[in-house]
C-alpha cells in the first residue's frame, strides 16, 4: 500500500479516536437526536472515504475492496454509537456498512485523479464532524456559540483543518505517481517481404488510469488493420465500435456476430489482446469501453476512415 493510502487511513484512525474521546465528554450535554446525527454523519463520510480509497486502489477486485470498506465503516459507526445508545449503534453500523459499499463501487468505476478528488471531499466532511460538537445547542437550551470564548473553538478547528489539508493532504497527494500514457507511433514500417505486410498496419491502444492512450485513429479504406488493446490497469477494459469492415478470422480472437460490422476487443487486467479487420467504408466511427461506468469516465474515441 502506497504512502497516500497509508496517510489517509492514519488520518481517519486519529480522527476516529478524537471523535470518540469528544463524544464521551459531550454525550451529557447534547440530546439523543443530536447523538444519532453525529454518529450517522461521521460513519457515512468515513465509509465513503475508505470505500472510494479502496475501490480505486484495488480496481479489479471489487469484492475485496467492498468487504474492507464495509468492515471499517461499520466498526467506526459501532465505536461512535456505543458512546450514546443502542439506537445510535444500529444507526452507525448500518450507515457505515452502506456507505462503505457505495464508496467501493464508486471507486471501482472512476480513475485515479477522480478518486483523489472525491477522497479529499469526503475526508473534509469526516473532519467537519468536529464542528458539530462546537456548534450544536446544549440540553439547557443555551446556544453554545453565545459565549465569546466558545467562538474560538470552531475558529481554531477551522485553522487546524486548513493547515492539515494545505500541508499534509496536499503533500500526500503529490506522492501519488500518476502513470502517463505511453505514446506509440502507429505508423507501420514498410516491409519488403510481401504485399500483405506492406498493406497491414498495427494500431496499439493502451488503457492506463481509465483512459485510452489514443482517442483518435486515422485509417485508410481497404487497409488491413491489426488493432491491439494493451490493458495496463487493474480492471478489465474493452473497445467496441460499429464500423463496416471485413474481418480476418485468422486473427479474430473475440468474435461477436450478434450485430453486423461490430468490432469488440476485450482485455482482462494486465492483458493484451488483438483483432484484425479491414475497413470497407469511409467516415467517422465512435469507439467506447462498454464496462459499466467507463464510458462516463471518458473512455471514448473515434476511428476516422479516409
Amino acid at each position: 500500500m502506497a504512502f497516500y493510502q497509508i496517510f489517509i487511513l492514519a488520518s481517519l484512525t486519529v480522527l476516529t479516536i478524537l471523535v470518540l474521546l469528544i463524544s464521551r465528554n459531550a454525550k451529557k450535554q447534547i440530546n439523543s437526536m443530536q447523538c444519532m446525527m453525529i454518529t450517522m454523519f461521521f460513519s457515512m463520510n468515513t465509509g465513503l472515504t475508505v470505500g472510494i480509497l479502496f475501490g480505486a486502489s484495488f480496481q479489479g477486485d471489487l469484492f475485496f475492496s467492498t468487504i474492507l470498506a464495509c468492515l471499517i465503516g461499520s466498526v467506526v459507526g459501532l465505536l461512535i454509537g456505543m458512546n450514546y445508545s443502542l439506537l445510535s449503534v444500529l444507526e452507525g453500523i448500518m450507515t457505515g456498512l452502506m456507505s462503505g459499499m457505495m464508496g467501493a463501487m464508486l471507486g471501482e468505476m472512476i480513475n485515479e485523479d477522480q478518486s483523489i478528488y472525491l477522497v479529499r471531499i469526503f475526508l473534509f466532511l469526516s473532519i467537519s464532524t468536529l464542528f458539530l460538537f462546537a456548534i450544536l445547542p446544549r440540553k439547557n437550551g443555551k446556544e453554545y456559540l453565545q459565549s465569546r470564548v466558545a467562538i474560538l473553538k470552531p475558529l481554531l478547528i477551522g485553522i487546524f483543518i486548513t493547515a492539515y489539508f494545505l500541508g499534509g493532504v496536499t503533500f500526500a497527494e503529490k506522492q501519488v505517481k500518476i502513470k502517463e500514457p505511453l505514446i506509440h507511433n502507429n505508423h507501420s514500417q514498410p516491409k519488403t517481404e510481401d504485399k500483405q505486410a506492406i498493406d497491414s498496419r498495427d494500431i496499439t491502444i493502451q488503457t492506463i488510469n481509465m483512459k485510452y492512450s489514443s482517442t483518435e485513429i486515422v485509417l485508410e479504406k481497404g487497409q488491413q488493420v491489426n488493432l491491439i488493446l494493451s490493458n495496463q490497469d487493474n480492471v478489465e477494459h474493452d473497445i467496441e465500435v460499429i464500423i463496416p469492415n471485413f474481418n480476418d478470422d485468422s486473427q479474430l480472437e473475440h468474435k461477436h456476430r450478434a450485430q453486423d460490422n461490430l468490432i469488440h476487443l476485450h482485455a482482462k487486467p494486465k492483458e493484451t489482446q488483438r483483432i484484425g479487420f479491414t475497413p470497407t467504408m469511409t467516415g467517422s466511427f465512435e469507439f467506447i469501453c462498454t464496462v459499466p461506468g467507463h464510458k462516463e469516465s471518458g473512455m471514448v474515441g473515434k476511428i476516422v476512415v479516409k
